[in-house]
């Protein structure tokens, strides 16, 4: 989960750096209107790659941006309600609230706080709606010799302590380390381990139980895929992107590239492709399914 919405912001803020664009007129998050500079607009499609390749749409949001792209509000319809996520970032591209509406009425509120070294000390999420505080802390603890480093996470449900976890990392900053204990920081209840496949993501969890003396390995698909499974690529079509057509431009997208999506070392895989002007198309296959996540930025 942590991987996807991490490549997530990575994709939003590719988008955010192309913008060179005069502001308009406004959005609403809360209290304040803000000047958004431009608007990317998100469809997510269910694919059925035949002959004819169809997409069923089956999702879709506007996300508004500021001109400094340190307020950006994403917009969706869902239950018959309007549902507003709106994301601040500091100078530093660090995220540091979220907020989230209901239509107008604010559902949960999350903040957090980072060192002089950039690293995350605080995160505190407000429910709204039934009233519960979480809250975590991090310190962290480096060996000067190894160069591995362990982060402690003590996590607080309205202000009384849960659990802790210990999170140890190599000297690469890859996670290989879990250790959950409970409120008296001392009473081990699981330590998970990770593997890696070749393309950085895990493969392997392995969840040891001190209590009852067992070991439970859970394999992850994902760090299965070889890494040219995943890639960010030209889109490969020289036709200029028209909103008023965006499936047909998809449909070309995906034919132009067939044989690179059809490759049949990669069961599950994830490629993006881009115009590197307004748009990009990313295509992802699990066992479950098969999606098609299409982006373009509309200039204000």
């Amino acid at each position: 989960m942590a991987s996807t919405c991490k490549s997530e912001l990575i994709l939003l803020f590719t988008l955010l750096l192309q913008l060179d664009v005069a502001a308009q007129p406004g959005f609403k998050a809360g209290f304040k209107t803000y000047t958004p500079s431009a608007i990317i607009h998100e469809h997510i499609y269910r694919y059925v790659p035949t002959d004819s390749t169809r997409l069923y749409l089956i999702d879709s949001n506007k996300t508004f941006v500021t001109a400094d792209s340190t307020v950006v509000m994403t917009e969706a319809y869902k239950d018959k309600a309007q549902w507003k996520t709106v994301r601040y970032f500091n100078p530093k591209r660090q995220q540091v609230k979220l907020e989230e509406y209901k239509d107008e009425a604010l559902q949960e509120v999350n903040e957090w706080r980072y060192d002089e070294k950039n690293r995350k000390t605080h995160h505190f999420r407000d429910n709204r709606v039934n009233g519960s505080l979480y809250r975590k802390q991090y310190d962290y603890a480096t060996d000067k010799k190894s160069g591995e480093t362990v982060v402690t996470e003590s996590s607080f449900f309205n202000n009384k302590i849960e659990f802790y976890t210990k999170m140890y990392y190599d000297k690469n900053n890859v996670l290989y380390k879990e250790v959950r204990m409970n409120d008296n920081n001392k009473d081990i209840v699981h330590v998970e381990s990770f593997t890696y496949g070749e393309n950085g993501k895990v493969k392997e969890r392995s969840v040891y139980f001190p209590e009852f003396k067992v070991t439970k390995k859970f394999p992850e698909p994902a760090g299965e895929c070889p890494l040219k499974c995943t890639a960010l690529l030209p889109a490969g079509v020289a036709d200029k992107f028209n909103p008023a057509i965006k499936t047909g431009y998809i449909k070309r997208v995906l034919f132009k590239n067939a044989a690179k999506i059809n490759d049949p070392d990669c069961k599950e895989y994830e490629y993006t492709f881009s115009n590197n002007t307004n748009c990009a198309v990313t295509v992802t296959a699990s066992k479950a399914q098969k999606l098609v996540k299409f982006r373009y930025k509309e200039k204000l």
